[in-house]
């Protein structure tokens, strides 16, 4: 990223800027000015306009250009300036933290909702279907090698029980109402934040701000919960795993998940003392755990890539993932 061209310092009415890891920051450092791919930002302005309004006021937000824009486009690219969230991430290793960023997301998603943004995406049941191909797909290559790499062993190992949990999850998901839920969800105006790590949820004492709303979408916001529990999952590294599915009916008794550590009903409660979650709704949310998306996601960037070496990163990464049976 090059200097910050005049023009658009001064469409924002800013004097004097600063370069800092891509960005930049005005001279006080109280705003930050990027670039974005994202050309939907008058939508994520309103969005967190109606935050703000409905009682979450904790959100990145987005000035106004001397245009009246959100963003100023330059030479075919979108910069947006906000408020310069200073405050340390969110500590995902801290389970206190941990729930206090639980309760923020349901707090956001409480108020988040009648907002008509983004398109409709397709229910988690047909992506798993999709990215199972794609898993049998790369099984199916990996048969007709000659000499089988660190990469192709690992995988080749572990491919029949990692696609096995991709078929009980959607079974899983198909044995409950999430269609309905999903559907009803998009026709409400429910927001997911749809990019919740980290460096997007801020601490400042008892409050959590939530930025980077890039990848905002329309749906059912138990996406948003399940995304936030992965995350911490892969900071809690080294710490056994464990899935105790109840005898019987899945879709009555659910599946109690004891996680590297995390226990899904504390999680659940957390939210629920914002928007209660009923039973089925921790069925679902067990389900969308149950689906192996690290492990997915590690093999289809290594096979799509057509690689012919591993990089010791990506072994390690696999390994990691593997080991802690995410």
């Amino acid at each position: 990223m090059g200097g910050l061209h005049n023009s658009i310092t001064n469409a924002f009415g800013v004097q004097k800027v600063f370069r800092e890891k891509g960005n930049y920051k005005n001279s006080d450092s109280t705003l930050l000015i990027r670039k974005t791919k994202d050309s939907q930002i008058p939508a994520r302005y309103q969005l967190c306009r109606h935050c703000s309004k409905a009682g979450y006021p904790w959100l990145e937000s987005y000035h106004l250009s001397r245009d009246g824009k959100p963003y100023v486009l330059y030479e075919g690219e979108y910069y947006v300036m906000t408020d310069l969230i200073g405050h340390p991430e969110a500590d995902f290793n801290n389970e206190a933290e941990f729930l206090q960023t639980v309760t923020a997301l349901a707090s956001f998603h409480k108020v988040a909702r009648g907002i008509e943004i983004g398109e409709k995406i397709p229910p988690l049941t047909e992506e798993m279907r999709i990215q199972g191909a794609k898993i049998d797909g790369i099984r199916k290559r990996i048969r007709k090698h000659n000499k089988l790499s660190d990469f192709d062993l690992m995988f080749v190992k572990n491919y029949s029980d990692y696609r096995d949990r991709i078929k009980r999850a959607c079974q899983l998901l198909e044995n409950t109402g999430y269609f309905k839920r999903e559907a009803n969800a998009f026709k409400q105006g429910h927001i997911c934040h749809g990019a919740l790590k980290e460096n997007c949820l801020r601490v400042y004492g008892h409050d959590i701000y939530i930025c980077k709303f890039e990848s905002a979408y329309r749906g059912y916001q138990l996406r948003d919960l399940a995304e936030l529990i992965r995350r911490r999952e892969k900071k809690l590294i080294g710490k056994a795993e464990e899935f105790e599915e109840a005898a019987g009916d899945e879709t009555e008794k659910g599946i109690k998940l004891i996680k590297n550590g995390i226990n899904l009903s504390r999680i659940c409660e957390t939210y629920s003392q914002v928007l209660p979650l009923d039973p089925e709704e921790e069925v679902i949310l067990g389900a969308m755990l149950l689906y192996p998306a690290a492990f997915v996601k590690i093999s289809l960037e290594y096979y799509q890539k057509k690689r012919s070496w591993t990089p010791v990163s990506m072994a390690n990464k696999m390994q990691e993932i593997l080991t802690n049976i995410t």
